[in-house]
């Protein structure tokens, strides 16, 4: 684990969101308001005005730009918006969440945002039009601290599984995709509790590897955290010798060997953060399309 960029700046405080493009940028948004874009060696080459003092949590790449989770100030409400990531200017595609996190993308398309207040997960078409309820359950709500239901959100290779995180449970939750894409039973994955010590303390932005083990963002433990296709807990860096520490890490994704973190450092918000990345044996799983 090494220190990429430094994001204390009055551009790029706070990320907590990260995505990259298939040539290799990092965009990277959070509590600025903007997205900051940096080259794989951790130069900034840029940053895009979005929506000032916002909260920019979860993004997703794609060919017809980045979805980015926009939270109001205050956290007071939020939408999902899509960014042209030449310009920043930007499209509504649903409103009315209490706080859209996270973001994933079937083979259809259609967009999976989960609400961290509501322990929820909406559907939104690429079209815009609002937003549908898929999924609202007890075990997507909090009950501990910070009061941060569903998260980060991925599917598996089969997309049979979307998973889920839960920030303030410490758990890994899975919802059945059932054949007309509905949402089937939901289930504890992996839970902290049973694992050990600050096990997925804090569990926030997931990303899976071609093989399906599942990095987990742990952001109280200041840990990235891999568990295995079933439910154990394989892997954890952050704390070993030689890494450079990591700060609330919020977000993951992958680009080739690499997986890129942003760290959102809460407790000195709104001051702080930085991108790390970490060497990994295997690539990212395909998302989406």
């Amino acid at each position: 684990m090494r220190d990429l960029a430094d994001a204390n700046n009055a551009r790029c405080h706070n990320p907590e969101g990260i995505t990259a493009s298939p040539n290799g940028l990092l965009y990277a948004a959070g509590l600025s308001g903007n997205i900051c874009i940096y080259t794989l060696s951790g130069v900034e080459v840029g940053h895009l005005v979005v929506a000032p003092n916002h909260a920019l949590l979860g993004e997703l790449y794609t060919p017809e730009g980045i979805y980015v989770a926009d939270n109001n100030p205050g956290f007071s409400g939020g939408r999902l918006i899509r960014v042209d990531p030449a310009t920043g200017g930007f499209v509504v595609l649903a409103e009315g969440f209490a706080a859209p996190n996270a973001i994933a993308q079937d083979h259809h398309g259609t967009l999976y945002v989960s609400d961290s207040f509501a322990g929820a997960i909406y559907t939104v078409s690429p079209s815009g039009g609002g937003k549908t309820l898929w999924k609202a359950d007890l075990l997507l709500q909090p009950h501990g601290n910070p009061p941060f239901g569903a998260n980060g959100v991925a599917f598996d290779r089969t997309q049979s599984f979307l998973y889920v995180a839960n920030t303030a449970d410490d758990r890994i939750l899975r919802i059945a995709v059932n054949k007309d894409g509905s949402a089937g039973a939901i289930s504890i994955f992996a839970d902290g509790a049973t694992l050990g010590a600050r096990a997925l303390d804090g569990a926030d932005g997931i990303q899976f590897d071609v093989q399906g083990n599942l990095y987990v963002c742990a952001n109280q433990a200041n840990e990235i955290q891999v568990l295995s296709p079933s439910g154990a807990l394989i892997a954890r860096y952050g704390h070993n010798p030689g890494d450079d520490p990591l700060d609330f890490p919020a977000s993951p994704i992958f680009h080739e060997r690499g997986v890129y973190i942003a760290n959102l450092a809460l407790g000195t918000a709104p001051n702080g953060g930085k991108i790390s990345v970490l060497g990994v044996p295997l690539p990212g799983a395909p998302s989406g399309r």
